[in-house]
């Protein structure tokens, strides 16, 4: 490309300086271009190959990235978690939703078909069975039983897929364990209050330790060690 450049740039000023020579009729000598055709086409050639030459060395122009997009701010208030923890045994590749993520699953419209064995909870009846976190700073349990406690949503997929398996346990352990729900849609307060960012997301709460937080959709068998080794349920 360059030496094309180079050949282009001789031709075009090697005619142009015959074409001043012819014209110029300059038989003083002072005048290099307009002397001759042959002088005026040897120093027009030389010109148009320096010309052509730094045209051909210049930087090019970068294109300009384009500008990133940003980041979606998270219509949820971030609340730090108040003494929990993430459950370490919780399979990576859970299935979780985003608790924003909103498009694309209005129409999945879970009806209302709870089991007697799980209980909703509202911001009052949490305050009295689990954690009344408006009086005390220091995690305490207000239950009897360990429980799990479900957060999640109407219209997300993963929710759906544990909802079955949370009723079966709830009715293996009765008497054992307790297992509520909070709907992060009704109760935002709660959601807020635990960080809640996925879901579903369950709370473990054992009688004499501190809460453990696992996000994304466990199969029954994660659960059940959950049961047994952080609520100390057999």
């Amino acid at each position: 490309m360059v030496i094309m450049k180079l050949l282009l740039g001789v031709f075009i000023g090697g005619a142009i300086g015959a074409v001043l020579g012819y014209f110029g009729k300059c038989s003083s000598g002072s005048c290099p271009l307009t002397a001759n055709p042959l002088r005026g086409g040897i120093y027009g050639a030389v010109v148009g190959a320096l010309l052509a030459s730094a045209f051909s060395t210049l930087p090019k122009d970068r294109p300009t990235p384009p500008p990133e997009k940003p980041t979606p701010v998270s219509k949820t208030a971030k609340v730090p978690k108040k003494e929990t923890e993430i459950l370490k045994d919780s399979p990576e590749d859970s299935d979780a939703f985003h608790v924003d993520s909103e498009s694309g699953v209005n129409a999945m419209v879970l009806k209302e078909d709870r089991s007697d064995f799980v209980e909703s909870l509202t911001k009052d009846s949490f305050l009295q069975k689990v954690f009344n976190y408006e009086q005390n700073k220091e995690w305490k349990f207000e239950g009897k039983l360990p429980c799990i406690i479900d957060f999640y949503a109407d219209w997300c997929g993963p929710c759906k897929m544990v909802e079955p398996i949370l009723q079966e346990l709830a009715q293996e352990y009765q008497g054992k364990l307790d297992i509520y729900r909070v709907d992060t849609q009704a109760q935002q307060e709660l959601a807020a209050a635990f960080g809640i960012q996925s879901i579903p997301s369950m709370l473990f709460v054992p009688l004499n330790d501190k809460p453990q937080m696992a996000v994304g959709a466990l199969p029954k068998k994660t659960l059940e060690k959950a049961i047994n080794e952080v609520l100390k349920v057999e």
